[in-house]
């Protein structure tokens, strides 16, 4: 059991609706060079039984069930330390492995970098794919940037057209166990959402190169989130707003361009059209104010947050634009013309 390669490491609670298509997935293109870690964070539904049920058909699957739920950061952790594979690939219950992803990634792991990070099929919540998403400017292609070079680091930030770019979506990335255990689990950042992103942002201290890779090998089941409709929305937002500056406090506050670009990153995230949706929620002057600050902080110009403040009052005509671009974003049409369209402007 010392070959195991790649650990795909999956925290779990009450997803036993969605774990199954997840493991299925990997198992299918899978050898013996691959585990699959599950932690499950006290489930009260079936996905035990579910997760079990694939030992018949693969042997290296360990499943570690908590006795209480200790939060998603923690039992990420939790299996990234009951992995024994040269690499982790982090991966979210309710997503799946594109067919060779497997494959792809054995053959990448071989140059050795810290991390990899690979793009994502955005689908539906049947898993019907939607479009393509890139976490950085679609004009890059497969490269390797060395993020412990203050240049190259300030360039992949420029060029980041997500926060997923700054590991706040698992399923992209892999990144070495060796390099994850000599950085440490960052408990400062336990129950943030981005504990994990905590500890790899660590890695820019020391040797970090990253491989871009710029295939989408992961189908992400998109449409499975509960804050689109609601002031949920708003937490959402806060969730990235207060997790972002507390890495960048904590990792860049040293050099003001870096961080500068770092933050910036936020901005394309979220743009001013999504803003205008968050504030359409925000009915306190209080919220607003904390809302409107930490916008400023990222690079948002104060003019362009009291005008989508005001444009948020308007909450009738928001809705309707929201339903009308989640229409087009849906449409498998749009997106066929748009990546010709990019296929021959490149």
């Amino acid at each position: 059991m010392d070959n195991i390669r790649i650990s795909i490491c999956i925290p779990t609670r009450n997803r036993a609706n969605f774990i199954g298509t997840a493991i299925e997935s990997i198992i299918s293109q899978a050898d013996n060079s691959i585990e699959i870690v599950v932690v499950d964070g006290a489930s009260c539904d079936n996905t035990q039984e579910v997760v079990l049920g694939y030992r018949k058909k693969f042997r290296n699957l360990i499943y570690c069930r908590q006795e209480e739920n200790g939060g998603v950061d923690r039992d990420m952790a939790k299996a990234i330390a009951a992995a024994r594979g040269e690499y982790c690939w982090l991966f979210s219950d309710d997503d799946a492995l594109k067919p060779g992803s497997i494959e792809r990634m054995l053959k990448e792991i071989d140059s050795g970098y810290e991390i990899y990070l690979c793009n994502v099929t955005a689908c539906n919540l049947d898993m019907k794919p939607i479009r393509d998403r890139f976490w950085l400017s679609a004009k890059v292609n497969d490269r390797v940037f060395n993020l412990h070079k203050k240049d190259e680091l300030i360039e992949y930030c420029e060029r980041a057209s997500s926060i997923g770019a700054l590991f706040s979506f698992w399923s992209s990335v892999i990144l070495s166990r060796r390099e994850w255990n000599k950085a440490g689990y960052s408990h400062d950042f336990e129950g943030t959402a981005y504990a994990s992103a905590s500890v790899i942002l660590s890695f820019v201290r020391h040797k970090c190169r990253l491989k871009y890779i710029k295939s989408p090998l992961v189908l992400w089941r998109n449409d499975n989130v509960s804050f689109q409709d609601d002031g949920g929305l708003v937490d959402r937002f806060l969730l990235d707003f207060n997790g972002y500056l507390r890495l960048a406090n904590k990792y860049l506050s040293d050099d003001l361009k870096v961080r500068k670009a770092f933050l910036k990153v936020m901005t394309r995230e979220h743009p001013w059209y999504t803003i205008i949706h968050a504030a359409s929620f925000i009915g306190s002057p209080e919220l607003w104010r904390d809302f409107s600050a930490k916008l400023l902080k990222f690079g948002y110009s104060r003019r362009m947050a009291q005008s989508c403040y005001s444009l948020g009052r308007q909450k009738k005509l928001v809705a309707i634009a929201v339903n009308l671009k989640r229409k087009i974003v849906k449409s498998p049409r749009v997106h066929k013309i748009k990546k010709l369209f990019l296929t021959r402007s490149i």
